[in-house]
């Protein structure tokens, strides 16, 4: 791993001078020779040695890496992208001037921001995984939770006479990556992604890899990114004003219920909330509102789901894949948890993909894949063994999902995210069908209380793959093997490993 000081020049890729310009303690041929090298590096950094400081838009403006390397224990935040020039509005004061978006000289990475500790880092990195999004360069501890930084190939130069061009496309690449991975972990979207970050140390690296994100594989990234968002959005079947859905009895009803519990197929303590959640979004009530309101319904469960799960399920919600919940699963929930169906009449078309699944017969299987992925997310279970699978015929899925039976048989021959387990033959076929992601989590979720106990991960799949019941013993087992290889590629960068 690289010492704190090299990171510096590894983030910024170089764009600062060598040495400083004035009082340096480099020998003068090191500098004279730095100089040769230097001639293009004229860009600033700033810097600032508190939070409060940072606040008043106070702080230094740093030209040089040495200066980095000499100030490095007195600072707590810093620029890692460059810009053309800094100054002050006020010397005395060291109030700032020059740290605005059209004054970037260079974008050398993108940084997000978790906003909280109660997170689990390697849902990131499956996050990344599923997304097809590069893994992290660096991640930095923050008092209230963590900077993750992708380090660019090469940086992306601004210029304004293109119109900060550049500029755009570097912004929508870091809103759509907020977004993607806003899914897995709780990324705070409204942090400036080019600003101000806490200053890597020894102290607070807790990620460090010579990972580095290429610049046209993001963009494409991004664009295909967009073109999914936009073949999932839904639209509404049924026509003409209607009362909003958290007004109408049955939510009402879901809402009261306090023993509602896992293991019941479709009708779980998750796909509730899932139910309660989308139909929030479907009334046009905030992503805050509705988090509170169903923050306190979780809270009064007999068995409520955990932070991690909740905040999934509520980001799977609002993520814009659906527009409300199916009545069919409303009635489900009903007849479960109360003994009686729903008498509101709100139709029998809900909502539905924008295009008929007969009019994509064309699309592409990873359009076909992405949805079974999709489905599977908002309707399987990361920490409950009983709920992190759909189960029925080829025929009943194929339905479920909206697509021909030998759509998805070949989705299944060609995927690599989904695990399947067939039982039987003829008539009384079962097909068993997870998604590797939501395999992978539960296996995160069981070895963070495992560890406790001091038990190896050795010891911990083969007693799950041995004890557990079926399918989950077989889903397990296809999926070990896999999972140990991802696990260990990312905990070798880790400076604290604890699953393998």
């Amino acid at each position: 791993m690289q010492t704190p000081a090299n990171i510096f020049a590894f983030i910024t890729h170089q764009s600062l001078s060598t040495y400083k310009r004035m009082h340096s303690r480099a020998p003068l041929p090191a500098r004279r020779e730095a100089e040769k090298n230097d001639r293009q590096k004229q860009g600033v950094v700033f810097v600032s040695r508190s939070k409060d400081e940072l606040q008043e838009a106070r702080g230094h403006v740093v030209t040089s890496y040495e200066t980095l390397q000499d100030q490095q224990r007195q600072l707590t935040h810093w620029t890692p992208n460059t810009f053309l020039w800094g100054s002050y509005t006020d010397r005395r004061k060291r109030i700032l001037r020059g740290h605005r978006k059209n004054n970037l000289k260079q974008i050398n990475t993108i940084v997000l921001d978790i906003d909280t500790k109660q997170t689990d880092l390697y849902a990131l990195f499956l996050g990344c995984s599923e997304e097809n999004l590069p893994d992290p360069s660096l991640i930095v501890e923050t008092p209230r939770g963590y900077h993750v930084y992708f380090v660019l190939e090469e940086p992306i130069f601004i210029s304004p006479s293109t119109g900060y061009q550049a500029l755009e496309v570097a912004e929508r690449i870091a809103d759509n990556m907020k977004q993607a991975l806003g899914a897995h972990v709780p990324i705070d979207t409204a942090c400036n992604p080019f600003g101000f970050f806490r200053m890597p140390t020894a102290d607070n690296i807790r990620y460090q890899s010579e990972t580095k994100a290429s610049v046209p594989k993001l963009i494409a990234w991004s664009q295909s990114y967009e073109q999914r968002q936009q073949r999932s959005a839904l639209h509404v079947v049924h026509g003409g004003a209607q009362p909003r859905q958290i007004d109408q009895a049955w939510y009402q009803t879901l809402l009261q219920c306090r023993h509602i519990t896992s293991g019941y197929y479709t009708s779980s303590r998750n796909n509730a909330l899932l139910t309660l959640a989308l139909a929030n979004y479907a009334s046009g009530r905030s992503y805050a509102e509705a988090y509170d309101e169903l923050d306190e319904f979780n809270s009064r469960l007999e068995q409520p789901l955990s932070l991690q799960e909740f905040r999934r399920t509520m980001n799977s919600a609002y993520s814009g894949s659906y527009q409300g919940p199916k009545r069919t699963y409303i009635d489900m929930l009903l007849m479960q948890w109360t003994g009686e169906a729903s008498t509101d009449a709100y139709g029998s078309g809900w909502y539905k993909f924008k295009k008929d699944r007969s009019e994509r017969q064309r699309s592409h299987y990873e359009e076909w894949e992405t949805d079974i992925l999709r489905y599977l997310e908002l309707h399987t279970s990361t920490t409950c063994a009983e709920e992190l699978f759909l189960e029925g015929s080829q025929v009943y899925l194929a339905e479920q999902f909206g697509m021909a039976v030998s759509t998805l048989k070949e989705v299944l021959k060609r995927s690599n995210k989904l695990v399947k387990i067939v039982k039987g033959r003829g008539r009384g076929q079962r097909t068993y069908l997870a998604s590797r992601a939501v395999v992978f989590a539960y296996l995160l979720y069981v070895r963070q209380a495992q560890v406790v106990h001091a038990t190896t991960w050795k010891a911990m799949i083969e007693e799950m793959v041995t004890e557990a019941p079926f399918p989950v013993n077989l889903l397990l087992a296809e999926t070990q093997e896999a999972f140990t290889r991802w696990i260990t590629r990312v905990e070798q960068h880790f400076r604290t490993s604890w699953i393998c």
